[in-house]
């Protein structure tokens, strides 16, 4: 493994700081499955979203999870 740095908004480093080590890891393991991936970026993303409609997620579903302050 490589530690690299990404540049990220002050509420998302903050939420990210506050992310237990499980969730971490699980964030890396995403973001080392979406960038190994020979499709681009968008392409991933694009499956991504069809998937989660497929679930069932909303627009606004998916808002009102963003901005959860809750945690």
């Amino acid at each position: 493994m490589k530690n690299v740095t990404i540049n990220l908004s002050n509420k998302a480093a903050e939420r990210y700081s506050n992310l237990t080590k499980a969730e971490k890891e699980t964030l890396s393991a995403l973001f080392d499955e979406i960038l190994k991936d020979k499709r681009t970026l968008f392409q991933v993303m694009d499956d991504m979203s069809e998937y989660a409609k497929k679930q069932g997620l909303t627009p606004e579903k998916l808002d009102e999870l963003l901005n959860d302050d809750s945690e």
